[in-house]
């Protein structure tokens, strides 16, 4: 283990991002909010990935979750590090990961560690102070605690009671996300808004080991206001988009110019057009597909379960066609990633489309991970009724 990623608010989904894009051999699960890369964090596009939060370079994996032995450990660890970054202050910040410590004794170590680096490397040093026990990103980068005189010392405690101490590298670039989720020119509320990390998400978990080139083409067959496309254009991939309804794709078109005057590293194609996906023929071919799918109506309030069951046969429907004028459309291997509803009908019970347990009968193969089970692939708050189901499917 070579490098080390804090997960987001729903860790499963992260788990299975790194695993379609690095392969199960080389992750592992830490805790149940971490994982493990055998990748040095130099090669790992972080920027990529919508299911991580934090990435850090593994310094020293302790056999102990005990703070005190813990802290005996890491005036040599910082001496050491402090040799390592060029001339300057040193920013310093601790982040606790499930350990039994408190931000007062953190607050304490990052003390000891400044006079420990004034001493031995007569170096300076800002302790960043812990309103929590974690570090915000916010905290993070305003600091600069991931530039070249930024040390923020992650202590994260793993499954099997030991600690892994890591460096971090970099952190997701929240004011960004919320412009390219924000501040695109049309949005529409009524047709549901897919946050860029999922759609970030829904792209790693298609291409898997798809390399990022404008010559492989990403099909989004149900393109709404363009979020997934924009996350594919900045990852590098030509785009594919269409929409049952025009004014989808003008919204599209009209959010995807946005994004290049906008930004000066896509160098993506697009091709924008009007169409109903059960029927559609998509030329050209794409390389793989992902998008969300069709949800259903909106709740506000919990429905009946009659109008849960009528809902989920609407859109069972509509799915059923789709993946049938999909199938002859695509060669055979060929990967596709949708998120689909599933509806919360009690708390972390949900009714499942139909077809889930008819992939095989329509010509698809559904992807197991290593890491995760099956049950485990739903993006929801846990007061949403409607949530989305992760299907990662391959063409028979």
């Amino acid at each position: 283990m070579q490098s080390i990623l804090i997960l987001g608010r729903q860790p499963a989904l992260g788990l299975a991002e790194l695993e379609s894009l690095y392969g199960a051999d080389a992750v592992s699960v830490v805790s149940w909010q971490a994982a493990g890369l055998d990748k040095h964090v130099s090669v790992v596009d972080f920027a990529r990935l919508g299911g991580s939060t934090r990435l850090a370079h593994v310094l020293a994996t302790l056999p102990t979750t005990d703070w005190k032995q813990i802290e005996r450990e890491l005036p040599k660890l910082v001496t050491e590090l402090a040799l390592t970054l060029p001339d300057g202050k040193i920013q310093l910040g601790l982040s606790s990961f499930g350990l039994k410590v408190t931000t007062g004794k953190l607050a304490a170590a990052g003390l000891t560690l400044k006079k420990v680096l004034r001493s031995k490397n007569d170096r300076s040093a800002r302790v960043i102070p812990n309103p929590e026990l974690e570090l915000n990103t916010a905290q993070v980068l305003h600091n600069k605690l991931t530039g070249p005189t930024g040390i923020e010392l992650l202590f994260v405690a793993t499954s099997d009671g030991k600690t892994v101490i890591a460096r971090t590298h970099a952190v997701q670039d929240i004011e960004s996300y919320t412009l390219r989720d924000r501040g695109r020119p049309k949005r529409d509320a009524r047709v549901g808004m897919l946050p860029p990390k999922l759609a970030q998400i829904l792209i790693n978990l298609a291409a898997s080991s798809i390399e990022t080139s404008p010559e492989k083409i990403v099909l989004d067959p149900f393109c709404g206001t363009g979020v997934l496309l924009q996350e594919a254009m900045l990852m590098g991939f030509s785009v594919y988009g269409t929409d049952l309804e025009p004014r989808m794709v003008d919204y599209s078109r009209t959010n995807l110019d946005w994004l290049i005057e906008n930004r000066d590293d896509v160098q993506s194609e697009i091709l924008l057009e009007p169409g109903d996906a059960t029927s559609y023929q998509w030329n050209p071919k794409p390389d793989f597909v992902a998008g969300e799918a069709y949800l259903g109506r909106p709740f506000t309030e919990k429905p009946s379960a009659e109008i849960v069951a009528q809902t989920a046969s609407e859109v069972n429907l509509i799915l059923k066609k789709f993946l049938s004028n999909l199938h002859g459309q695509l060669p055979e291997g060929a990967r596709l990633c949708l998120a689909v509803p599933a509806w919360q009908i009690s708390r972390n019970l949900f009714k499942h489309l139909p077809l889930i347990d008819q992939i095989s009968d329509l010509g698809y193969n559904r992807i197991r991970f290593e890491r995760i089970r099956d049950s485990e692939l739903l993006y929801y708050r846990e007061d949403q009724i409607v949530a989305r189901e992760i299907l990662v499917l391959t063409r028979k």
